[in-house]
């Protein structure tokens, strides 16, 4: 039994290790704390990698996906990751990777336009680029608003950023004329700003300029402030002879607006908010006379009847009176005839500006009576010649207080109804047929024919030898006068000399004797001989060329 319990197989015993370090071996550690720490890192990348935009544009430009950058301020903010076309195939979508430290300014406000070199009449920019390559500009306010992430980008780089210090007013003006984008504003002639845009308004009835004033000068822009268009070169011609006025040389080529401001309007607060609207004026002398306009309030309007044609009167005719414009046409419309050989009416709407007859602040009610008593004064309507040669006509108030008592037509409508007087125009083309007439029959033909022969002698006169020969003749005439000269002051003594003589002879005859007679009236003749020959010896030597010019 000893032999058998010997012999058995030994029981398999497990010990626990006491220590942990004892179950897990340190060389599984490093493999785990490089994944932790590869993990940590892609995390941080991943949460700072900060926002991914779209921007769409219509052409790519330059862009290249990985290189093209975004800038700010010449300060790098993001990059260019992709590049591709848009679902319509009609324009380019970029994808941006923006820095993080922008994302909360990404909102509706912000602007991405791709900057190229650009050359054309308003600008020169962009030349770097054609080393570094091109790349897109951003732009944003300093208020943080709602996060995008789809924006579309500018066709093209707006003039002034959203941080530039200013004002942005808005212009209306009939047509677009000479102004563009970029061009020019001024203030007493230095520039102060520019056009930022232009564009149709929502009826296409105008035309609208975004312009902005830098600061300090748009603290000169008040309510009452007049805009208008300058070409460089403005010509006038007027009572004080013809004036030219240049505002700019850069205005030549682009084209400018420019403002003023009247004494009389700078004593209200400027204009501090954005988006305030203008009129802009032709010229300077639209916009001095404007001052004086108004706004064309339709309680100052009236009208007026003429019988007959009124061809030649157009909207905006001026109104005038004593040879100032107090208004202008509003409309003109004609009333057909109610019978057949009964004369056609034409219905004048007249929009008068109070504030260039003097008269400021006025009810309805107020101007009223005073056009009531203007009338009551003899005050009348009268349609009457513009210019001869275009053949506008234009309306007058005439002041006629011997044609009899009238009234204003209060009940008329829409607008009461002024009396009138007979127009002047069928007179004064009468008189101008007359003058045509006249002209016509003078012997114009004669005339020209008497002037060509007059001028073809002239021309043969002063040709022939004689007029030639006549410089050395003159010349040899004034040799023997200034010979004869000198010889006067001899003959002057002479006849002194003589005239004393005949005196001593006198004095032995007898007063009454025939001899006496004749020998004092000799006597008398030689001195008044020697003063005269004197008198011109005199005259000679003052003034040689007394011969020629006959003084």
């Amino acid at each position: 039994m000893s032999t058998n319990s010997e012999n058995a197989p030994a029981t398999p015993r497990i010990e626990r290790a006491s220590y942990l370090s004892a179950r897990v071996s340190f060389a599984w550690l490093l493999p785990l704390a490089a994944v932790l720490f590869a993990a940590w890192v892609l995390w941080q990348a991943y949460i700072e990698r900060g926002p991914l935009v779209e921007i769409s544009f219509d052409k790519a430009g330059g862009i290249i996906a990985g290189e093209t950058r975004v800038r700010r301020n010449d300060v790098d903010v993001g990059r260019v990751e992709a590049l591709r076309l848009a679902d319509d195939l009609n324009s380019v979508v970029v994808e941006v990777r923006l820095d993080p430290n922008v994302s909360p300014y990404l909102d509706d406000d912000t602007r991405f336009w791709i900057v190229n070199a650009r050359i054309n009449t308003t600008e020169i920019s962009g030349l770097g680029t054609l080393l570094s390559g091109s790349y897109i500009e951003v732009d944003w306010d300093d208020v943080p608003g709602e996060r995008q992430s789809s924006f579309v980008g500018l066709d093209e780089a707006p003039l002034t950023t959203r941080g530039t210090p200013g004002l942005r007013l808005t212009l209306n003006a009939d047509e677009a004329g000479y102004i563009y984008v970029g061009s020019p504003v001024f203030l007493r002639q230095i520039e102060v700003g520019r056009v930022e845009r232009r564009r149709l308004s929502q009826d296409a009835t105008q035309v609208l300029f975004d312009i902005f004033v830098e600061a300090p000068y748009h603290k000169n822009v008040y309510p009452d402030t007049r805009f208008y268009g300058v070409s460089g070169v403005e010509g006038s011609i007027g009572s004080e002879g013809a004036t030219v006025r240049v505002e700019s040389i850069s205005a030549l080529f682009t084209g400018g607006i420019a403002f003023e401001n009247p004494p009389e309007i700078t004593s209200a607060a400027p204009v501090t908010s954005n988006g305030k609207n203008f009129k802009l004026f032709d010229s300077r002398g639209d916009a001095r006379e404007s001052l004086f306009d108004g706004d064309d309030d339709q309680q100052y309007r009236l009208i007026a009847k003429f019988e007959g044609s009124v061809k030649g009167l157009r909207d905006g005719a001026p109104i005038e009176y004593n040879g100032i414009v107090v208004g202008r046409v509003a409309n003109v419309s004609v009333e057909l005839p109610q019978t057949a050989t009964g004369p056609s009416i034409a219905t004048v709407v007249l929009q008068f500006q109070p504030r260039r007859l003097g008269l400021e602040d006025l009810t309805q009610k107020q101007w009223y009576e005073t056009v009531q008593g203007r009338v009551d004064g003899g005050l009348r309507v009268q349609l009457t010649s513009g210019n001869l040669l275009t053949g506008s006509l234009i309306v007058k108030l005439v002041n006629k207080p011997d044609d009899g008592p009238a009234t204003v037509d209060f009940d008329h409508k829409p607008y009461p109804s002024l009396p009138v007087i007979a127009s002047n125009v069928e007179a004064v083309t009468a008189d101008v047929e007359t003058l045509i007439k006249n002209l016509s029959d003078l012997p114009l033909s004669s005339l020209v024919t008497a002037a060509t022969q007059l001028l073809q002698e002239t021309r043969q006169l002063v040709a022939s030898p004689d007029i030639a020969n006549l410089p050395g003749q003159l010349s040899s005439s004034m040799t023997s006068i200034a010979k004869a000269t000198e010889t006067l002051p001899a003959m002057v003594n002479s006849l002194t000399t003589a005239s004393n003589n005949a005196n001593d002879v006198l004095e032995g005859l007898a007063p009454d004797s025939e001899i006496y007679i004749e020998l004092s009236a000799a006597a008398r003749e030689l001195r008044i001989a020697a003063k005269s020959i004197a008198a011109f010896a005199e005259l000679l030597e003052e003034n040689p060329n007394a011969l020629l010019t006959g003084r």
